[in-house]
């Protein structure tokens, strides 16, 4: 994987065993750039795009509890805000009482973060969310608890000590048997087997399943949780699931049962049936399809390519280009128009592309005219061949 942002080859292959082994990792990447995702002037300049928070994504907790977000928030017409959002006065007086930040979904507020994230998702070919964690001292947000998908934190400012306990629960995933409160977490989590020293560009890597929690060692540590979740087969049933729609027996009506006899036959039919969806071989490409599009596209602006390309149009898949006795024409559905004999090699090469932009044409036609060129292309516009 030559084509990453952060990760030797070897902290790949570690990584890539842990995750393999369910086991957690805590390594040292050997990048410079990976103490540069994050840092305390950068958390400033993040949370100072005050239009970007709501109730969802910005959350205090204080020695575990959460603030309510109309504590912390304003209308902010004083501010020069346009809608309710985090007053910084308001959150800041809590946070020096020690209380601790939480920034969900925060990918596409740092382009460094969306590169981290990117590594990550080729790493383990999973779905990638990042979460920011800041604490102050001795102050901590959560007790011992696992989350339902991978985590790789990465530390970026302060010191944080994480305390990894012995119990793995078994493949949790987000749903309401999984949920358990602080006491039944704490009984849950077992002996603390390790306790892991966090500083700026180190990255723990756990399992999901795996219990943990966090204590700042100094005010102002920041890590960045990013998640990774992987498909599941119950993601496959979902995918599928008009196979099952459109099964006459699975949509039948279930009448007048009177014993745990018919209720097995039924099971029987069930899986009689569910065993010929999942043998369809019809199925295997759109599903090898849709896991290979699991991980998110992360995306980003590139206004300056598009300037540099200037306007461009797309060729219409309603019209085609047809030859008919030395002559080409231009066909929909019902019409067809000659192509002027000065613009047949300009709407070959049209037809060659799937965009089109007028420097495309120019830089392909250098001896014509851009007056002749310019007439070409409102010609186009007009017959809706560009669009």
């Amino acid at each position: 994987m030559s084509d990453l942002n952060f990760f030797s080859q070897n902290e790949i292959n570690l990584l890539v065993e842990a995750k393999k082994n369910k086991n957690y990792i805590h390594i040292k990447p050997n990048s410079s750039e990976i103490k540069q995702v994050m840092n305390l002037q950068k958390l400033n300049e993040m949370m100072s795009r005050h239009d970007s928070w709501n109730a969802s994504n910005f959350r205090l907790l204080l020695d575990r509890k959460p603030i309510d977000f109309h504590k912390i928030s304003t209308p902010g017409a004083d501010l020069g805000f346009n809608k309710v959002c985090p007053d910084p006065e308001k959150v800041q007086n809590y946070i020096r009482k020690g209380a601790s930040l939480v920034l969900n979904d925060i990918i596409y507020l740092s382009q460094n973060v969306r590169k981290f994230a990117t590594d990550l998702q080729k790493i383990t070919l999973g779905k990638c969310q990042a979460n920011l964690y800041f604490s102050m001292q001795s102050h901590q947000a959560f007790g011992p608890h696992y989350d339902t998908h991978d985590v790789f934190a990465l530390h970026c400012a302060g010191e944080k000590t994480w305390n990894v306990y012995e119990a793995l629960e078994d493949n949790p995933i987000n749903h309401p048997i999984f949920k358990k409160d602080t006491e039944e977490r704490t009984k849950m989590a077992g002996k603390v087997i390790d306790q892991v020293h966090m500083e700026p560009g180190d990255l723990l890597y756990l399992p999901r399943g795996k219990f943990h929690d966090a204590l700042a060692s100094k005010s102002g540590a920041v890590h960045i949780a990013f998640g990774i979740t992987y498909m599941k087969p119950l993601d496959i049933m979902q995918f599928i699931w008009e196979e099952f729609i459109i099964n006459s027996y699975l949509r039948s009506d279930i009448r007048e049962i009177k014993n745990k006899n018919q209720i097995s036959e039924i099971n029987k039919n069930i899986s009689q049936q569910l065993s010929e969806i999942f043998s369809d071989e019809k199925l295997l490409q759109p599903i090898l399809e849709y896991y290979n599009n699991w991980p998110y596209k992360l995306t980003e602006y590139d206004i300056e390519s598009v300037v540099k390309q200037g306007v461009q149009y797309e060729i219409s898949n309603l019209i085609s280009l047809e030859r008919q006795n030395e002559k080409i024409l231009l066909s929909n559905a019902t019409n067809s128009v000659e192509v002027p004999k000065k613009f047949e090699h300009l709407v070959e090469f049209s037809f060659e592309q799937k965009f089109i932009s007028i420097k495309k044409i120019k830089e392909k036609f250098q001896e014509i005219p851009d007056k002749e060129i310019n007439e070409f292309v409102d010609s186009m516009k007009q017959m809706k061949v560009f669009i």
